[in-house]
């Protein structure tokens, strides 16, 4: 696996990167610097332009929202808001010491979150338009031995149709601002509250993106149907929403954009691999199957 320049990316900084402690990695390689308590973010954006405006754009946006008392965490001020080298774009974090004696987020935090977050004014920043299928197609093209010739032709295909027929179809809830990832697992617990993270996938979309992960963790993760209920009962839609056309085609958006971190991180982990064949052979059969996080 290639590893981040996070030495040259905090020397860019001026942030001392001793005794680093990677967090986790996948879509993003996260380190949290303990001397500096600040959190680097480093994603492999292959010095794509887009990438790195969305990347500016999470930083100018959560500065935005912070300072309205939205609760997100929030960009290290010292720092650019995004520093890129050699095909690697790292953003910069205040580190958030998190509440173990806080319950962990449920469905209900999530939709209280999401219903201020839907209800804020249109941001100084320009957003741009969301791609419910993130990064994949560009991972696609440098996909390598992560995936055969069949599976890779199989999700090309795939998600061509369903990019071909979202601007042409109906949402539910309108559009505005959007998280992009709004899940459970981006909701970090402080000593008063929870704090909304990973603004990567900022944008300007369909309102209905937002509770997609949700139920994306229904038909995929083991979460419990109440989950669902819950997060459309606080945020104030019919549980039937899910029905919708345009849920449908965004759920389906977001099974093939949860593969691309997969696609990335396969070489040189069979773990990961595995999942990824798991995934891609039950969405190529249209088999249910529970599916784990790595």
């Amino acid at each position: 696996m290639i590893q981040p320049p996070l030495a040259a990316a905090c020397q860019a900084v001026g942030l001392d990167q001793t005794e680093a402690r990677l967090l986790h990695a996948r879509a993003n390689h996260t380190y949290h610097l303990p001397r500096e308590l600040v959190v680097v973010r480093l994603r492999r954006t292959r010095n794509s332009e887009e990438w790195i405006r969305r990347l500016t754009t999470a930083v100018q946006v959560t500065a935005w929202l912070a300072a309205r008392g939205f609760p997100t965490v929030e960009p290290w001020p010292a720092a650019s808001p995004a520093v890129t080298i050699d095909g690697w774009t790292a953003t910069f974090w205040r580190y958030v010491p998190t509440e173990t004696a806080l319950a962990p987020a449920n469905s209900t935090d999530l939709a209280e979150l999401l219903r201020d977050l839907h209800s804020q004014p249109e941001p100084p920043v320009q957003l741009a338009s969301t791609n419910p299928l993130g990064a994949l197609l560009a991972d696609l093209d440098h996909a390598g031995e992560a995936l055969t010739q069949a599976q890779h032709s199989w999700l090309k295909a795939r998600a061509t149709t369903l990019n071909e027929q979202y601007p042409h179809t109906p949402m539910p809830l309108g559009h505005g601002m959007i998280h992009g990832d709004a899940h459970t697992g981006n909701l970090f617990p402080t000593s008063r509250r929870y704090l909304l993270g990973d603004w990567d996938s900022v944008s300007y979309g369909p309102r209905a993106q937002d509770l997609v992960p949700t139920l994306d963790g229904v038909h995929h993760f083991g979460q419990p149907q109440s989950d669902w209920d819950r997060l459309c009962t606080v945020y104030g839609v019919e549980t039937g929403i899910e029905n919708h056309p345009g849920m449908r085609l965004l759920c389906a958006a977001r099974e093939l954009r949860s593969l691309a971190a997969y696609i990335r991180s396969a070489p040189g982990r069979p773990d990961i691999h595995s999942e990824l064949t798991k995934r891609l052979q039950t969405l190529m059969d249209g088999t249910p199957a529970r599916w784990q996080p790595i």
